[in-house]
C-alpha cells in the first residue's frame, strides 16, 4: 500500500489509497475517514505526512473537516461532461446538444446603461453611448455551468427583453436579421470572486476558466463584449490544429 522507497511522495501514496477507497465505495459519503493518529499507526508514517495527505483530499473537495468530530467523505456533486471546441463559435445551447437535459438560461439582471470607455472602444461607439448590460446564468437541469456578464449594442436591439434572454439570445439576434459570425476569446484560469462562486455553486477555493470574449456580427463587426466564467469541473476544451 505504502512504498517508502518509491519516487512518489508518501503523502501522495496515502492520498491515492484513500481516494481509491472512496471511489470503490468502501468509504461512502458521510463516513469518517481514519484520524491522523490512526493513519500514522496503520502506515507507520509521521503526523505531518498524514495531515498533508488529508489536506490534499480536503482541497480536492473529497472530504471535509468538522470541528470536534473528524474528517468525513463528502457527497460528490453531479458532474456534466461538456466538450467545447476552441476553434468554433458555439452557443451554450449548441455546445450541450449531446446532453439529454436542455440548457436553461436564467437572467440575473438586464439594464440600459452608459458604455464605459473601455467597452465603448471595443464596440466602436462613443463613450457614454447606450448599451445593454446583462448577467446570465446557464444551467443544465439544476447544475450551473456558465455565468456571464455582457455589454451589447443597444440601438439595433432596443426591444430586447427578459423573455428573449431566458430563451435564446442568438435566436433573437437572428430574428432581427443579423448573423453572429465569430468571436475572439482570451481564456485564463483564475480564482473566482465570491459572486462567481455563488452563481456557479462552488463551495471551495478552486479555479474557474475565465474567458474575455468579443462577438462579431457579419459585415458589422463587434457587437458584444462578455466576461464568461466556466465551471471547469464540467468542461473539456478541444482544439483542432493544422500544420498548414
Amino acid at each position: 500500500m505504502i512504498d517508502k522507497f518509491s519516487t512518489t511522495p508518501v503523502y501522495l501514496q496515502l492520498e491515492q489509497y484513500l481516494t481509491a477507497k472512496i471511489a470503490a465505495g468502501v468509504l461512502r459519503p458521510g463516513d469518517a475517514i481514519p484520524s491522523e493518529s490512526e493513519l500514522c499507526a496503520q502506515f507507520s508514517i509521521s503526523r505531518m505526512t498524514a495531515r498533508k495527505a488529508v489536506d490534499y483530499l480536503v482541497r480536492q473537495g473529497k472530504v471535509e473537516r468538522r470541528r470536534g468530530q473528524g474528517t468525513f467523505v463528502v457527497q460528490t456533486s453531479k458532474t456534466l461532461r461538456i466538450s467545447l471546441p476552441l476553434d468554433r463559435h458555439l452557443s451554450s445551447s449548441e455546445a450541450t446538444l449531446s446532453l439529454e437535459t436542455p440548457v436553461v438560461n436564467r437572467l440575473i439582471c438586464l439594464s440600459r446603461e452608459s458604455a464605459p470607455a473601455q467597452i465603448a472602444d471595443v464596440l466602436n461607439i462613443a463613450p457614454g453611448s447606450d448599451v445593454w448590460f446583462m448577467k446570465r446564468l446557464r444551467l443544465v437541469g439544476d447544475i450551473p455551468f456558465v455565468f456571464e456578464q455582457s455589454w451589447m449594442h443597444f440601438a439595433p436591439f432596443s426591444d430586447l427583453c427578459e423573455a428573449d434572454l431566458n430563451a435564446s439570445k442568438y435566436a433573437y439576434i437572428s430574428r432581427k436579421g443579423f448573423t453572429v459570425e465569430r468571436s475572439e476569446k482570451e481564456i485564463r484560469a483564475e480564482l473566482p470572486s465570491q459572486e462567481v462562486r455563488d452563481m456557479l455553486g462552488i463551495k471551495r477555493e478552486e479555479p474557474v476558466l475565465h474567458a474575455s470574449s468579443i462577438a462579431m456580427l457579419k459585415d458589422l463587426g463587434p457587437f458584444e463584449v462578455s466576461e464568461i466564467y466556466y465551471n471547469q469541473q464540467h468542461y473539456r476544451f478541444t482544439l483542432t490544429a493544422s500544420r498548414n
